[in-house]
């Protein structure tokens, strides 16, 4: 045993005692200490366990412990492929991989469908703590657990789509290069050093080698960083060009990112160049460029449109990133849509510009008064005014009202400004939740979220609650008569049913208020449509990851009725792209299938010679 990343634990007379489902369980705190110990060491526990899920689930949310595990699998099935299923959903091999188990038979089950994977009995589980193996590293801010999280709601997301490369078209892979590589040694050396499944070099460097790398002229060296509509993954890349022999030296990548494309995104940018690739690899080069991944300059403030194919008609979208899911849909269309949408802020809060407060302000407010919110307020930075919908021309507007039916509104107690903020009920000026908040943002790796800050902003402004309808009618009113009437607005509105999560509790009571304020306001403002999503989500098996969080087939449904909008619309002139080879394209399909199956059933050898025209 070298080095573990992951602990899967059985529950019944392993992690506590007794059997959940019979007599009770009796707490083992050792166990409970260590599954947060090796949190903080950067090795992540999950739970394979034959018993009821909800009553695990509540008990593990009694003890406190339910969030330090990711792809928690609970149910009365055999273990061996549960397990085989957790350590391909954290992408990690069984040979870096704990399980856990009083019966030897199911230990021994776990062995038989992962090759190379670590098994033991309970009796081992005193020894962890100072096992070589399990040694880790630094990680207090649960940085890794994090980033398991996100891997959680992806999986929730892409088990939805159509097939992974709808559900990588969705995310909003980006990527930026970082060419100051002096201020990340640190992270390139452990990059160098500690990656091996896409660590296509395998080139080890000590510190010293580290910065003579990065001032060799010859070379062009750059990290890279990773964000898309789940979260931000940090630094998670690095490759080392060498410009004369047109070859690379370095090329590496953390596996935190496997499966996104990144690795031969980066390659078939950089023109395919000669490699000499040390295996074993987990995913081999070859010689295509993925579309769903795109490159961002961080430096830049510039607000760029999407890189959908461009045409004279511009659908300008403003809402939440899960709705990218809906646009996706509008590929087949000739037309351009620009996003706008929440994103991850400079001390790494996700900024929620979606608010008709925001909006609004983004025209109105003074400069000064914007300064000085950057200034003072971490979760707001130079790109949260931004927006398009004022200043540029396009010929519909998209808007998703979300963030005004859950955010927090917060006025200065001086002068006329309002920030809207944050979800699921918090309350910033409240002191009875600012140590709940501060273990939650820092837990987030938020910067300047503490306690000196809740003070001075408890003293600058007040909590008003969520916007007033009042407040919403108005601000959708100043928003119509500052947009050209000649351009349509279609409004999404929210879902009305319950949904109750650790993460997310909302008041259905709110929505169908909000809502029916809305549907006022359309009926009596001209050129103002509705895309009604109450048609199509009635009931809460029908959303996913939380109240707005829907099933793919839904995202379709919303895509089909705004697309039967912007048809009916009469300047509108959206076409589906090569509607007249369409026929043509379905009488080949069935006689595709069957070249390609014919050819999948020649032997190897015939193939090749079929390739080369032998």
């Amino acid at each position: 045993m070298d080095s573990i990343k992951l602990v899967i634990w059985d529950l019944d007379e392993t992690f506590w005692n007794g059997t959940l489902s019979e007599e009770g369980v009796h707490v083992i705190a050792e166990n409970v200490n260590l599954v947060k110990l090796l949190t903080k060491r950067g090795i992540i526990n999950s739970i394979v366990s034959k018993n009821n899920f909800a009553d695990a689930k509540s008990k593990l949310q009694e003890i406190g412990v339910w969030e330090y595990f990711i792809f928690p699998t609970i149910a009365w099935e055999g273990k061996g492929k549960l397990v085989k299923s957790v350590i391909e959903k954290c992408q990690l091999r069984p040979i870096n991989v704990l399980f856990l188990d009083d019966n030897h038979l199911n230990l021994e089950e776990a062995k038989f469908y992962n090759n190379g994977l670590h098994v033991e009995a309970p009796f081992f589980i005193s020894e962890i703590r100072n096992h070589h193996a399990f040694k880790g590293k630094d990680d207090a801010s649960h940085s890794r657990l994090n980033h398991y999280k996100i891997l959680e709601r992806k999986y929730v997301d892409k088990s939805e789509m159509h097939n992974n490369e709808e559900f990588l078209n969705a995310s909003g892979i980006c990527i930026q290069y970082i060419h100051n590589l002096s201020d990340h040694t640190e992270r390139l050396h452990e990059l160098l050093n500690r990656t091996n499944q896409l660590n296509y070099t395998k080139k080890r460097l000590e510190p010293d080698e580290v910065e003579n790398l990065i001032v060799d002229g010859n070379l062009d060296n750059k990290l890279i960083k990773v964000t898309d509509n789940y979260g931000d993954y940090g630094i998670v890349g690095f490759y080392s060009f060498d410009l004369k022999t047109n070859s690379l030296q370095h090329f590496v990548f953390s596996c935190r990112i496997i499966n996104l494309g990144i690795e031969q995104f980066v390659y078939a940018i950089l023109g395919f160049p000669n490699i000499n690739i040390v295996p074993e690899v987990a995913i081999q080069l070859t010689s295509s460029k993925p579309d769903w991944v795109s490159v961002i300059d961080g430096t830049s403030l510039k607000l760029e449109a999407s890189d959908i194919e461009k045409s004279d008609y511009k659908i300008l979208f403003k809402g939440e990133c899960n709705l990218f899911q809906m646009l996706y849909y509008l590929n087949d269309y000739s037309c351009t849509v620009i996003k706008e949408s929440n994103y991850n802020g400079e001390n790494n809060f996700v900024v929620n510009r979606e608010h008709t407060q925001m909006l609004i302000d983004s025209k109105v407010l003074p400069q000064k008064q914007m300064d000085y919110l950057v200034e003072k307020i971490p979760f707001i930075d130079k790109k949260s005014y931004c927006s398009r919908v004022f200043t540029e021309e396009y010929d519909i507007l998209v808007y998703s009202l979300l963030m005004d039916i859950v955010q927090e509104v917060y006025e200065h107690k001086k002068i006329d400004l309002k920030i809207p903020f944050g979800n699921n009920n918090r309350n910033l000026t409240d002191q009875n939740t600012w140590d709940a908040l501060i273990k939650y943002y820092k837990k987030s790796n938020c910067e300047g979220f503490d306690l000196e800050f809740l003070k001075d902003f408890s003293k600058e402004f007040k909590h008003k609650g969520k916007i007033s309808i009042k407040d919403f009618k108005r601000n959708l009113s100043f928003i119509r008569n500052n947009i050209p009437m000649h351009i349509p607005i279609v409004f999404l509105n929210s879902s009305e049913v319950n949904f109750s999560a650790e993460w997310e509790s909302y008041s259905v009571n709110r929505s169908i208020e909000m809502n029916l304020a809305l549907d006022e306001f359309i009926e009596h403002t001209p050129n103002c449509f509705l895309v009604d999503i109450r048609k199509y989500v009635k009931k809460s098996t029908e959303v996913t990851y939380g109240m707005n969080r829907y099933k793919r087939h839904t995202y379709k449904q919303l895509a089909q009725d705004l697309i039967e909008i912007l048809q009916n619309i009469n300047t509108v002139k959206i076409k589906k792209k090569w509607i007249a080879l369409t026929p043509f394209i379905d009488f080949l399909r069935p006689l595709y299938r069957s070249i390609r199956s014919a050819f999948l059933g020649m032997k190897r050898s015939d193939r090749i010679k079929y390739n080369k025209g032998e």
